[in-house]
């Protein structure tokens, strides 16, 4: 009897958990944007950053 009685209350677990969060009726409404091809991209020919190396002073807080 105990055990009946714990299979049905697993069984009303299973059945509470397993419910969709979703109102009712979300699986047929459109979208609001309509899906395109994406925007092309261009790529600058050159490379980022600058031409050759860095040629700052050193400053690294140290006072001579």
């Amino acid at each position: 009897m105990r055990r009946a009685v714990l299979i049905a209350a697993v069984l009303a677990a299973v059945a509470i958990a397993c419910r969709t969060t979703q109102p009712p009726g979300t699986e047929n409404q459109m979208p609001i944007d309509q899906v395109g091809p994406e925007p092309v991209q261009s790529v600058p020919a050159e490379p980022p950053g600058p031409a050759g190396p860095i040629t700052a002073p050193v400053d690294a807080g140290v006072s001579g």
